[in-house]
């Protein structure tokens, strides 16, 4: 998969979601924002990942950025900056990143590109589209299910929000044939990590539906009632997976 085609290609679809919104509507799958303050965020977090990429250096998420009108001209542009820079970092340059793995340059264009894509879902449950309302593909959508699992699930454990993970859980995405297997570490800490990419690991548990509703339904934009889970895959649904 192209990460940043892929990348300028949820771009363009924010900025034309934040363009045709009038900034006020909730974001139901973000309580307490606005499409205004979604728009901010995912704007600065294109700041923050372009600051890293350009200086090579670990930065803590910024505060206080200067958002200016309109919204989503300002979001555009942004966007249009990050793109120019992830285009001229090397994939193999090693770079920090907060998840603390796979600490090369390539790590950024894959993990805003599933940030976008997420927030264009957030942005369209705000304007009364359904989850189902934007096409995902089910190549990206199973990407997104190997980040998850393999990036995601340690940057929570680091943050003080373990996964409930109780042995190994196999995810299956029924329309692909890309299944995966996580357990946990042998860390003090038992960090749920992506064991095993493929058929065949034993399991305690599964989740399985289609790559596009596992990717949805594990970010929380989805009902989970739409997986089907066993043994400590359940488990698994009943905690903290993403930020």
């Amino acid at each position: 998969m192209d990460h940043v085609l892929e990348l300028a290609t949820a771009m363009q679809r924010y900025a034309e979601v934040a363009d045709a919104a009038f900034g006020d509507e909730p974001v139901p799958s973000c309580p307490g924002w606005t499409i205004d303050d979604l728009t901010g965020h995912l704007g600065t977090v294109h700041r923050w990942a372009a600051s890293i990429l350009l200086s090579g250096q670990r930065i803590d998420e910024p505060r206080g950025v200067r958002v200016t009108e309109p919204r989503a001209d300002w979001y555009a542009r942004t966007a249009a900056a990050l793109l120019e820079v992830v285009r001229a970092v090397p994939a193999d340059e090693p770079t920090p990143n907060s998840a603390r793995v796979h600490e090369t340059a390539a790590y950024w264009p894959r993990r805003q590109m599933h940030e976008t894509t997420i927030h264009v879902i957030d942005a369209g449950l705000a304007l009364g589209l359904g989850a189902d309302g934007t096409p995902i593909s089910a190549e990206l959508a199973a990407d997104g299910v190997d980040e998850l699992l393999g990036v995601m699930l340690p940057r929570m454990t680091a943050r003080g929000q373990r996964p409930h993970l109780e042995g190994r859980v196999r995810v299956v995405a029924t329309d692909t044939g890309r299944s995966w297997v996580v357990g946990e570490s042998p860390d003090a800490m038992r960090t749920p990590i992506l064991l095993y990419a493929g058929e065949g690991a034993d399991a305690d548990g599964e989740i399985r539906a289609t790559a596009a509703d596992l990717y949805l339904g594990l970010w929380g934009r989805l009902e989970r009632e739409r997986l089907t889970t066993s043994g400590a895959g359940r488990d698994l649904l009943r905690g903290p997976l993403v930020p």
